[in-house]
């Protein structure tokens, strides 16, 4: 039976990758009174994306950057920077599963929070195979 990845490990392994990457916590719910910088991330939704030989589901995954207290954007395109470098790099996923791209879709927007904190929000693609296709 085949079995599509389960959405809570893949948070987590984009999580670990983001913390690891740049040393900055990454949350799926944001603790009240969270200091800033730091990232967050909201999914986005999936749908299939079937090759000729595998099953394959499509996950998009926006990631929130939310920089330090300032009248400048210099430190959010910092951490922005700092997001992109770190998913360079493929995340870890359980072993029935194969990643077959990670990508960016860019910055979708940058605006200024009641807080006094730049938030840019980012959005990722995971396309991610559950099985190969056999015929019989």
């Amino acid at each position: 039976m085949l079995r599509r990845m389960n959405l809570t490990d893949l948070m987590a392994a984009i999580q670990k990758q983001i913390k690891d990457g740049t040393g900055l916590p990454c949350y799926d719910s944001v603790p009240l009174n969270a200091v800033s910088p730091f990232f967050f991330m909201s999914y986005a939704g999936s749908q299939p994306a079937d090759t000729k030989t595998m099953y394959v589901d499509r996950h998009t995954v926006d990631i929130h950057v939310i920089a330090d207290v300032s009248p400048s954007s210099v430190p959010v395109f910092k951490y922005i920077q700092k997001l992109e470098e770190a998913m360079t790099e493929d995340i870890t996923i359980p072993k029935e599963y194969k990643l077959v791209r990670q990508s960016s879709g860019g910055v979708r927007t940058i605006q200024n929070d009641e807080t006094g904190e730049k938030h840019a929000v980012m959005s990722f693609t995971f396309l991610i195979s559950y099985g190969w296709k056999i015929k019989i």
